[in-house]
């Protein structure tokens, strides 16, 4: 039998990729609406290094100290720094429309909360080949929980990152990844 033939029946029996699943934190002003609207455009990620987020921290020894769990962080692009924080308005006050109370640092957040624009990623996490963590955040730096980090003691991991500018919770540009992922080791 031919392989495409092989392909048609399968997909006749309903067999396709499983989807990604739902993040396990959602930081910054992040939000379950932004997860299903990372996965929607799935299928029109660019890969192009000029638009797509570059990870400036911490800087890849082979491998990482356990004894000191990194903070990860990122310029916008090669051409934006940005900062820490992102570039979602969060600070409610006079003239600021469409903020997000929701703002955090860090864990699951709330979900159905105000439209926000702005830059947000998607930080896919995998160890062994497998996706491990998800986080959907508007800020540019993340650090794992210790729990998180201890699970990757004398392990490889890989860390992709994604990047959509929204305007009020709609996509205007990307989704954007870099053609390599960032690969650390974490030592023993």
């Amino acid at each position: 039998m031919r392989p495409w033939m092989i392909l048609i029946l399968l997909s006749a029996c309903g067999a396709s990729p499983q989807p990604p699943r739902e993040p396990d934190e959602y930081t910054g002003c992040g939000n379950d609406e932004h997860w299903r609207t990372f996965d929607d455009q799935a299928k029109a990620v660019v890969i192009d290094d000029n638009l797509a987020p570059l990870f400036t921290a911490p800087i890849p020894t082979a491998p990482l100290p356990f004894a000191t769990r990194p903070t990860f962080a990122w310029k916008q692009d090669p051409n934006n720094l940005g900062m820490p924080t992102g570039d979602v308005p969060y600070m409610n006050g006079p003239g600021c429309t469409n903020c997000c109370p929701q703002f955090n640092r860090g864990a699951l957040g709330t979900s159905h909360l105000p439209a926000i624009s702005g830059n947000i990623y998607d930080l896919q996490l995998f160890v062994e080949g497998a996706l491990q963590h998800r986080v959907v955040t508007t800020l540019q730096e993340w650090a794992p929980s210790e729990k998180l980090w201890s699970s990757w003691r004398g392990r490889a991991v890989t860390l992709t990152i994604y990047r959509l500018t929204l305007l009020k919770n709609d996509v205007k540009a990307g989704p954007y990844r870099p053609r390599a992922a960032f690969a650390f080791a974490v030592e023993n």
